[in-house]
Parts: C-alpha cells; sequence; structure tokens
C-alpha cells in the first residue's frame, strides 16, 4: 500500500466539545493525555475560537489507517487488489461503539476498535463508512484499488502516457525516492471524488493532454498536509474558502516535457504548487491585504508552514518548500511535499 514506509505524526487542536483529532507517530490511546499535554507546550500560539464551525470537518473519533492517523470526516484509501489495511479507531467517544460498513454490509471486527479490511480483487472503487451505533455516519472512505503499476507496459497504462521513473541506479536515497506501486484509475464517473474534506481526485491529475481514463499517483501525507495548512490559514484568520491544486502528480512523461528536473516530488506523488483563489480568478488573493499581488501573499501560506514546521508533532509531514514569484501568465504560489526532509527555495 501507498501508505507503507510513510509515518505521519501530527496533531491538531480541539476548538470544540466533541471535535478534535490528534496525530501521534506510535501512539494510542493510553498516552493520549500525555501526547496533547505536549502539544499544548509546543504550539506556537494559544488555541483561538474557531466561530465558523465549517473549517472544522472532523469525525468523532480519529482513525489509524496502517501507520497515519486521520481525524477528518472523509478520506480515502489507495490501495492495491487483495491488501488488507489496518483500521482502527483511537480517541473514541466514551462508552460509544461503531461498526465498519462496506457498501452497507458490516464488516467483521478484529478487535474491539480495529478491522482488517481486505479490498476486492480488481480495480475500482469501494467505499466505507464508519458507523455510531444510533447509525450516525462518522468517517467516510473513498477507497480507491489501484492498477499495479508491473502493468504498465513501454511506459504507458491503457494508452496513457505515464514514462519511465529513473533507473534503480541514480536513486540516492531509496526510502525517500519510492516508485508507485499502482496508480489510480481516473475517469469522467470518480473524478469528482472527495479525497479529505475540500479536495478532489481531479485536482490532482496531471495537466498532460489526453482524454480518459487518466491515472494519478497520491500519498495520503499529502492529502493531511494540505488539509493542516488549510485549518491553520482560517485559524489564524486568513480566510480560505478555496484553495487550488495548481500542479499535484505529474507523470515522468509530462514532467520531462516541461523542463523540470528529474527527482521532481510531483513525480513522487506528495507534491503540490497551491495559492488561495477564494475570488475564482484563478490568481492567488492579496492575503497581507496590502492593495497588491506579489511574493508577499505566497509568504502568508509559508509562513504558516513555518510556523506548522516548529511542531514536533508535524515532523511526519516536513518536507520541500518553495516561494514563487508571479509570471505574466500565472500568479504567485508555494510548492510543498512530504518528502521527509527539510528542503527550501525561493524564485521571485
Amino acid at each position: 500500500m501507498i501508505v507503507n514506509n510513510l509515518i505521519v505524526s501530527v496533531v491538531a487542536f480541539a476548538l470544540l466539545l466533541n471535535a478534535h483529532y490528534a496525530l501521534a507517530q506510535g501512539a494510542d490511546a493510553k498516552n493520549a493525555e500525555v501526547v496533547q499535554k505536549k502539544v499544548s507546550q509546543r504550539a506556537p500560539h494559544e488555541p483561538v475560537v474557531v466561530e465558523n464551525k465549517a473549517h472544522l470537518e472532523d469525525a468523532e473519533f480519529s482513525l489509524k489507517i496502517n501507520n497515519i492517523v486521520v481525524p477528518y470526516n472523509v478520506f480515502s484509501l489507495f490501495v492495491l487488489p487483495e491488501e488488507v489495511t489496518e483500521l482502527e479507531i483511537i480517541y473514541p467517544q466514551p462508552d460509544k461503539t461503531y461498526q465498519l460498513f462496506e457498501n452497507g454490509v458490516m464488516v467483521e471486527k478484529s478487535e474491539s476498535m480495529t478491522w482488517h479490511w481486505q479490498a476486492k480483487d480488481t480495480p475500482g472503487e469501494q467505499r466505507l463508512e464508519i458507523r455510531s451505533e444510533d447509525g450516525q455516519v462518522n468517517m467516510s472512505l473513498n477507497v480507491f484499488v489501484m492498477i499495479p503499476a508491473e502493468e504498465v507496459q513501454g511506459g504507458r497504462l491503457k494508452y496513457y502516457h505515464i514514462g519511465p521513473y529513473p533507473d534503480e541506479s541514480e536513486v540516492k536515497n531509496k526510502d525517500v525516492y519510492v516508485e508507485p506501486e499502482g496508480f489510480i484509475e481516473v475517469t469522467q464517473k470518480n473524478q469528482d471524488l472527495l479525497l479529505s474534506p475540500h479536495f478532489k481526485l481531479k485536482e490532482f491529475t496531471s495537466k498532460q493532454r489526453s482524454g480518459y481514463p487518466k491515472f494519478v499517483y497520491l500519498r495520503p501525507s499529502l492529502l493531511l498536509k494540505l488539509e493542516m495548512l488549510r485549518r491553520e490559514m482560517n485559524m489564524n484568520n486568513i480566510h480560505v474558502s478555496n484553495m487550488v491544486i495548481m500542479s499535484g502528480y505529474r507523470t515522468p512523461q509530462y514532467n520531462k516535457a516541461i523542463g523540470n528536473v528529474k527527482f521532481s516530488r510531483h513525480v513522487y506523488g506528495d507534491a503540490a504548487d497551491i495559492f488561495v483563489d477564494n475570488d475564482g480568478d484563478y490568481r492567488m488573493d492579496d492575503l497581507n491585504s496590502d492593495g497588491v499581488v506579489n511574493i508577499k501573499d505566497a509568504d502568508v501560506m509559508a509562513n504558516m508552514i513555518a510556523e506548522l514546521n516548529k511542531r514536533s508533532e508535524y515532523k511526519g509531514l516536513i518536507g520541500g518548500m518553495g516561494v514563487y514569484g508571479p509570471k505574466p501568465h500565472r500568479g504567485p504560489f508555494i510548492h510543498i511535499d512530504t518528502r521527509g526532509i527539510k528542503a527550501r527555495w525561493r524564485k521571485p
């Protein structure tokens, strides 16, 4: 599964009575109080009250998916055919029980709060729901059973040009540059499925010209980082109703065609070039309210990443961040990724 070798440790604040989440590397319910105490000590600012509750799309528990922890009421799984995924509820509401449903059919538990769920044997979509005993759906999981990477022949998958990944002999850090195990098939039917509360599948597809189907490779860490950044900005009174993914996944073929570096993180499924566009003009908004749109507005977003980066609980999402100034054909933006090591650059 794509989340293998990925350890994400993210903790966010609980600002509503029944809404909270914690991402803690190797944490479980027994040490939840200790983790939360450390968060309060290390946070760069005091918790604030968020009046707009729509910004807090949390489930009433967190879900550990193999080795990442998800707090949201909607998320996604990227798995191979017949792959088994461990799903464990952590930080549940007191005295509540939950059940996992696959397409409306209850899935048997392995333990009181744990399931070992197996994907179907053919690529496509499945839907999982976790419901409380009153029937309320607390979390939905859109599952994408991928086409195994070995089905790519001659650099193509169903006529879609993916191109070659760097030869293994060229890769110095094999833990950071991991080739896809599989690809998500994007169709006109499934492209609008949510991957997380605010981002859809179609937003991450490569920009190369082609019909359907298209294919994409994504890592859950990128979705977690995007959602966390979006929330942090809103918590700091920087309104974000629309964060644009200007560039998400790029096939090696497309990445080469636009002259980008061979080992771009976009090729490895955990990078996005993004900007805030609340007014819908496909340009960065005036985030610092100085009356002009320039690289300083990208700096506003970069500063939020810098604040998050100070938190030890965020280290599982550490990666590259680039700040880009405007050009005639586009506005300013920032690049983020979750490569696991810190990298910074700036291009006015």
